[in-house]
């Protein structure tokens, strides 16, 4: 007989009432995945792009279908050839999601071995579900794409955002000088993360207030946001500077235009986190640990609200950073440990 878990699954792509609670069949780990008993689960915009069938072009639904990319929790059993996990570990990851493997809203994710990193000491199960999509983005459009150095000008545009809190702490933590938009409200918690130079996005003067801070326009563009809410990006890069813009999969945003970048001696990039995501995500699982980064503002809610969860941030009315609670941190912590007895005396 099946064992079954509780699950947000989707029975075909499209917009919110095609997603629901069900119990479907725990998966199993293949040969290098590990079986993770799911505490909690980041949602991100690329989590209702899944639901509505954006990710069409990169990977095959299987349905029912388990969205979620982000998953913290407790390893629950490692599949063949699997080196270096054990049951009862915590752990973190981004899922397979994006190769057409069940997500993370469920009570158990299966996920590859080279995905999967132990939490930091410092952060519990919620914020930990908060970091990997987020972060990635970021150091992908910073490091992978920008190629940003020591005592470089970074404008990250969308910095209240969770790519934008990510990527000013690790732009600062690389010893670039950093400016971010936001609303007028954030002022004080941008500067908290590093940022030397506060904009408001709603004034209008992001060109004006840019020019004032670097002379001759900042060496790197990071926009977070994307669907052309920075207006005459390339107007804010010096001269080989280079505009990245993280990719939102919206239809019709394609991105800064490169061959108007070019004919200007400037460069554009789009910038996506990259799979298996585990080497990335222990570089920046040690810049937490060192207190060099911290997550997002987060607020939990229970697996049940799902729906209304990926409803705010499609909407953009999210209040902060949102997590799913899909199980209890003593239970998974409990259950392993049942388990290991279990084999032991076996």
């Amino acid at each position: 007989m099946e064992t079954l878990m509780r699950a947000a699954v989707i029975d075909g792509t499209g917009g919110p009432d095609v997603l629901r609670i069900a119990d479907v069949p725990v998966p199993e780990p293949a040969a290098g995945e590990v079986l993770i008993r799911v505490v909690c689960a980041g949602v991100n915009p690329a989590d209702w792009k899944c639901r509505e069938g954006y990710l069409g072009h990169f990977m095959r639904y299987s349905f029912p279908f388990v969205i979620g990319f982000d998953v913290s929790g407790v390893v629950a059993a490692v599949g063949e050839g699997v080196i270096g996990w054990k049951p009862g570990e915590r752990v973190f990851a981004q899922t397979d999601v994006g190769a057409g493997k069940w997500g993370s809203y469920a009570e158990y994710v299966a996920v590859s071995q080279d995905s999967v990193v132990a939490i930091p000491d410092s952060l519990g199960y919620a914020e930990a579900a908060a970091v990997p999509t987020p972060a990635l983005a970021a150091w992908a459009g910073l490091f992978d794409e920008g190629g940003l150095k020591p005592g470089q000008t970074v404008l990250v545009h969308g910095g209240g955002g969770a790519v934008g809190t990510f990527a000013i702490q690790m732009a600062y933590a690389a010893g670039a000088r950093v400016a971010a938009t936001g609303s007028a409200s954030r002022c004080d918690e941008l500067k908290s993360l590093g940022c030397q130079m506060p904009i408001d996005y709603r004034g209008g003067g992001i060109a004006n207030a840019v020019r004032d801070w670097a002379d001759g326009g900042v060496d790197l563009a990071l926009d977070a946001v994307g669907c052309g809410t920075l207006p005459n990006g390339l107007d804010l890069l010096k001269p080989g500077g280079i505009l990245v813009a993280i990719m939102t999969l919206v239809s019709g945003d394609s991105g800064p235009d490169a061959a108007e970048a070019a004919r200007r001696g400037k460069r554009t990039a789009l910038a996506y986190s990259r799979m298996p995501s585990g080497a990335r995500l222990r570089e920046i699982s040690a810049l937490i640990a060192t207190g060099k980064v911290r997550p997002p503002r987060i607020e939990c809610l229970p697996l049940e609200d799902a729906a209304h969860a990926l409803g705010l941030v499609q909407s953009g009315k999210a209040p902060a950073k949102l997590v799913l609670q899909v199980g209890s941190p003593a239970e998974a912590e409990i259950e392993t440990l049942a388990q290991r007895q279990m084999r032991s005396v076996a």
